[in-house]
């Protein structure tokens, strides 16, 4: 069975950088109950977070700004956010921070950072080039560190 991962973009309008450091160090990743659906997908990305799978693996960036880190869900999703009203809040264990301060200026793709996106998972079909251009140079970590064998 092959891992799942995401990209969750906690955006720089609603988060500051001190933000993004505590929201690591509580171990909680943070959505908005109303992010909408993202192209011609018929669930909203409110809801994959909702639904994402503990066990799933996600990268959480601020936009194209910084990646902070590689990070698992631990746990369902909080509806009573201690962010506030409308907010989701999920539990994480942290794998591995980001090795590098560089943007990001590869291939645009929905689960790239340079897409205006905040919940997208990475298509099966897409995996070895999320690999190659994200996990390598951001997190210095490969798909056969995960078991994944092509």
């Amino acid at each position: 069975m092959r891992p799942t991962f995401w990209k969750l973009s906690q955006g720089s309008q609603y988060f500051s950088v001190q933000e993004m450091l505590d929201s690591i160090n509580e171990g909680l990743v943070y959505l908005h109950k109303s992010t909408s659906s993202k192209g011609r997908s018929t669930t909203t990305q409110a809801e994959d977070f909702y639904n994402a799978s503990i066990g799933d693996y996600f990268y959480l960036c601020h936009g194209n700004e910084m990646f902070y880190i590689l990070g698992q869900f631990t746990g369902p999703v909080n509806v009573f956010s201690k962010k506030g009203e409308g907010w989701l809040d999920r539990p994480f264990r942290h794998i591995r921070s980001s090795v590098s301060y560089e943007f990001y200026n590869n291939a645009h793709k929905r689960w790239s950072p340079t897409d205006n996106s905040t919940f997208i998972k990475v298509p099966d079909d897409e995996i070895q080039m999320f690999e190659e251009l994200l996990l390598k140079p951001f997190f210095d970590i490969t798909l056969s560190d995960f078991g994944i064998e092509f």
